[in-house]
């Protein structure tokens, strides 16, 4: 069993906790499965946007806050049928946490700070969403619809490294690549249940034919010995020779080499393995929210919101910050604050859509009642940080053969994430830090200098000498809870607020509406955001194609 990796980690844990643990040792793909089996499913709803039918009045006017992925939805789709639709947003530029960082970009922190990217030309981080499983239809649509190039995202890489310092027996502090655990995990288990079966263990449940094609299934699974069913190792956990020229049996093992093709590397005993625990860092099948493949956008993630700013930018206010939200029966009127000139203005409209995060929502003078009041104050903001690297060699790529996926140390906070553009490139930016919880609080305390140090000295464990000789001194990290109109990465959400608490939100406030992530099945997704905007946007359609 892998041992704790940090001295202040509990005994017992709470469902929170729980939770940000999942997220250091298995990422955000740990922490959605986790939350499925909470009955928090992440699939997409609805592929394509609801047909509104009919025209409303000549005039009608609906004000939007927020020039986040839902209210541009909101604002594209509700201005294909007429409404005049404007969006006060209180940052510089569209998008909300649609965000990459490039040289030039500045984000702001709650306390004034500004911090610009200096990467080279070319190089970018995606410090908010980062990457799409094909199931989330929604976000598809308007890639198609505006034109955004999409690429492979690479996510999961058999050819990364796993490094647990805490693990025990031999195993403990080695680097090991992942493909290697896995193939001799499967080997090993597939043997144990090859000859169970062989000796009649299963032959109350299975007949003779099943046991044959049960038997067959483990001999190609777990690349076994077809006469003794034993595991004995595979070429396909790794390699240490190539000779291209060569010839090759596919059946070769690191007792059986094939000629002078490829040599195998040599198996781990199965007992080390499960004395580090190792192998219960992976399964058989990605999980259906984070396959191996993903996509992201072409030159980052930001050019969808980039996409949606072409078809509504004209209706887009920026730097407006929303200071009071007020209604009457039949008018919903803003006061925000132009933070160019400093002056305060007032908006009217006949309906609103808000999407501000609801930590930051719920500071602001309304008129909302007591019962959405106190719904827009139960989710917790979820801390989040980000940190990236410029390196000025591909290492992890000319010296490693990694081209994207990742590697860890099992360290909360810690990730190795390798680009998933540029390959066969001079320069390249590595993810080094993605925080959860409490160690989003503890890396957001530090200094830049202090980030960078602990990510390179971390980093180092995994690609001795390459970190600290290759960085480029060039560097960008966003901490969400500390960001200036975010305060949080998203919403997270108990099941039980989350019973009691969102269908306040998801049903008209007088002629208020909630959209954006957060009021969807699935915070911190961009489906979830573009999937509440469809939501409400039908329920404004409808009540004004009544009046």
């Amino acid at each position: 069993m892998v041992k704790r990796t940090s001295p202040d980690q509990p005994h017992t844990i709470s469902k929170r906790e729980f939770l940000e643990g999942c997220a250091a040792f298995g990422g955000v793909s740990a922490v959605m499965t986790a939350l499925n089996g909470l009955d928090m499913g992440i699939a997409s709803a609805a592929e394509v946007p609801p047909n509104l039918m009919g025209s409303p009045k000549k005039g009608s006017k609906v004000l939007i806050l927020g020039a986040g992925l839902a209210g541009m939805t909101a604002a594209y789709e509700l201005g294909l049928r007429g409404y005049d639709c404007k969006i006060i947003e209180a940052r510089p530029f569209a998008g909300g946490r649609c965000q990459s960082s490039r040289a030039g970009f500045t984000t702001t922190t709650v306390d004034g700070e500004k911090r610009t990217c200096d990467f080279d030309e070319g190089q970018y981080f995606n410090h908010g969403p980062w990457r799409l499983p094909s199931f989330h239809h929604a976000v598809f649509h308007y890639i198609r619809k505006f034109g955004v190039p999409i690429e492979i995202m690479v996510q999961e890489n058999d050819l990364g490294y796993v490094q647990y310092d805490n693990a025990s027996g031999p195993l403990g502090g080695k680097r090991v690549r992942k493909r290697e655990i896995k193939a001799d995990m499967r080997g090993y288990t597939s043997e144990l249940l090859a000859k169970l079966t062989n000796q009649g263990a299963l032959d109350e449940q299975l007949t003779n034919r099943d046991r044959e094609k049960l038997t067959d299934y483990l001999i190609r699974e777990g690349f076994l010995d077809a006469k003794d069913l034993s595991y004995k190792g595979t070429i396909h956990r790794g390699i240490t020779e190539f000779n291209a020229m060569g010839t090759i049996d596919p059946m070769g093992s690191s007792e059986r080499p094939v000629n002078n093709v490829m040599s195998a590397s040599k198996a781990f005993a199965f007992k080390e393995i499960l004395q580090s625990g190792l192998g219960n860092s992976f399964q058989g099948v990605t999980t259906i929210d984070h396959p191996a493949t993903m996509y992201q956008a072409v030159g980052g993630m930001d050019q969808i919101a980039r996409g949606f700013e072409r078809a509504v930018g004209e209706k887009i206010t920026f730097d407006a910050e929303v200071l009071e939200l007020k209604q009457s029966e039949d008018n919903v009127a803003v006061t925000y604050r132009d933070n160019k000139s400093g002056e305060t203005r007032v908006e009217n409209a006949n309906f609103c859509i808000t999407t501000i995060p609801l930590g930051i929502l719920s500071k602001l003078k309304t008129d909302l009642s007591d019962q959405c009041k106190e719904a827009m104050v139960a989710p917790r903001k979820m801390t989040v940080g980000k940190l990236a690297l410029q390196m000025n060699r591909r290492f992890w790529e000319e010296d490693d053969n990694i081209y994207g996926g990742s590697s860890t140390l099992g360290i909360p906070g810690h990730t190795v994430i390798y680009p998933s553009y540029g390959y066969c490139g001079k320069k390249g930016i590595i993810q080094s830090a993605y925080t959860f919880g409490r160690a989003a609080v503890v890396h957001g305390k530090l200094s830049m200098k202090q980030k960078v140090e602990q990510a390179i000295k971390r980093s180092e464990r995994i690609h001795p000498g390459q970190f600290s000789k290759h960085y480029d001194n060039k560097a960008f990290s966003i901490d969400w809870h500390l960001t200036r109109f975010s305060e949080a990465g998203w919403a997270a959400w108990a099941p039980s607020d989350r019973a009691k608490h969102m269908p306040v939100l998801r049903a008209p406030q007088g002629r208020i509406y909630f959209a954006g992530d957060h009021v969807s099945g699935l915070p911190g997704w961009q489906v979830g955001a573009i999937e509440s905007a469809w939501t409400q946007i039908e329920k404004i359609h409808a009540r004004a194609m009544k009046a």
